[in-house]
């Protein structure tokens, strides 16, 4: 099975295009929403690792983006599962985001402090996530975006999330894209570093569910992993 893990401000809606891509292939897969169930005010960064950790076998896959990305890490860090491949994901603790992510994501502050939950604006998307989208597509996805819990987002944005590498034994895949201004080739590389796992840099930005050269090479690392 295939376990697809979200990022900030998605649901699993967001993976409808691999999902019937990789169906298509016979592979079953699932897309959770992270937060559903979880108190928006409350939830943490853990209820994420917990809740896939409690969907995984050591004969799935799971593919995360973004905060999925890290997800991954983590889950893989407590349990064995045949692979992982991380998509322009979260750096964990030790691996800095770059300054200017911070920068942008200053003005989320206000709902962090307050534990308000909160949806990225037009000007976030454009400039850090969707950087590479055609123009008329950007207000689709602005549009469909979900608020998101305050403390994930302070977690993972603060760089708190540690992974011991010496504990994760499954293969990993770290996959970067070439104009990603969240997750940036040079940091997403130092991730896979980390973990000594492969590491692959495609075309493209943050927002990657358009994106079918990544999706050709996930099937490369399932056929690797499951030949």
């Amino acid at each position: 099975m295939l376990i697809f893990v979200h990022g900030m401000w998605c649901d699993g809606s967001v993976w409808g295009r691999y999902i019937k891509y990789f169906e298509e292939r016979g592979f079953k897969c699932v897309a959770p929403d992270l937060n559903e169930g979880l108190d928006m005010k409350r939830a943490r960064f853990e209820d994420y690792v917990r809740k896939i950790e409690g969907m995984v076998g050591e004969n799935d896959v799971i593919i995360g983006h973004s905060l999925g990305g890290l997800v991954i890490q983590k889950v893989a860090e407590r349990r064995k599962i045949k692979g992982g491949i991380a998509i322009c994901p979260a750096s964990p603790k030790g691996i800095k985001f770059k300054s200017s992510l911070i920068l942008h994501s200053i003005k989320f502050l206000p709902k962090i402090v307050l534990r308000k939950p909160f949806k990225a604006d037009i000007q976030f998307v454009e400039k850090m996530l969707a950087n590479c989208v055609e123009e008329d597509k950007i207000e689709k996805i602005v549009s469909e975006l979900k608020f998101f819990p305050p403390m994930p987002a302070y977690e993972v944005s603060m760089n708190k999330i540690e992974v011991d590498e010496r504990k994760i034994t499954s293969p990993l895949l770290f996959i970067a894209t070439s104009h990603d201004k969240a997750s940036p080739p040079e940091m997403v590389e130092r991730i896979a570093r980390k973990y000594g796992a492969e590491f692959v840099l495609k075309k493209g930005c943050h927002w990657i569910f358009d994106n079918d050269e990544i999706m050709e090479e996930i099937s490369r690392f399932l056929i690797k992993i499951y030949s």
